[in-house]
């Protein structure tokens, strides 16, 4: 009994070793796999990627929130569109690098979108393209650069600071649920 024990123990102890080599080599190949090409951005906080096995995903920028350019079929809340422009012009054809995050309900990737050493998501923030996200702070982003840059846009009347009634999008899409 105690011999099977053993080689039970032995076999768990290998199984683990075998893991923890195939751990080490998928983090080896993180920094070239997280690379992808930017085909075209939805809105100003979705776009879609292809990597160089032309493999497609979704990512939705996460921590910020920006303004929707259409909504159930019905015209979206303004800057929707100039959002869209402003995400397209900077990195629609350009390679980038992400920092993935997980998955949010809809399948897509929450992620930090990386171009010529800057955080895309907060460039977004901070030229009044996008607001932070309010609806739910997501773990391990620090928000404070977010936050700092969302305050700058606003100082200087940037994007969707220059509205009088500037509706947040979680609340537009409230309010124009049907």
């Amino acid at each position: 009994m105690k011999y099977f024990f053993k080689i039970k123990y032995v076999t768990l102890l290998l199984t683990c070793f075998h893991l923890l080599s195939f751990a080490s080599f998928f983090a080896q190949k993180s920094t070239e796999s997280n690379k992808y090409l930017v085909v075209n951005c939805h809105d100003g906080d979705t776009c879609r990627l292809q990597s160089k096995d032309n493999i497609s995903i979704k990512v939705r920028l996460i921590g910020i929130d920006a303004p929707e350019v259409t909504f159930r079929k019905k015209e979206g809340q303004p800057f929707g569109k100039e959002s869209k422009e402003f995400i397209n012009q900077m990195i629609k054809g350009k390679e980038v690098t992400i920092k993935n995050y997980g998955l949010d309900i809809y399948g897509r990737n929450l992620a930090e979108i990386y171009y010529s050493n800057e955080t895309v998501n907060i460039k977004m923030v901070e030229n009044g393209f996008a607001e932070v996200y309010k609806s739910r702070k997501d773990q391990g982003i620090n928000y404070a650069p977010y936050d700092k840059a969302q305050e700058h846009a606003q100082k200087l009347h940037k994007g969707i600071w220059t509205l009088k009634n500037y509706q947040s999008p979680s609340l537009w899409r409230q309010a124009h649920k049907n």
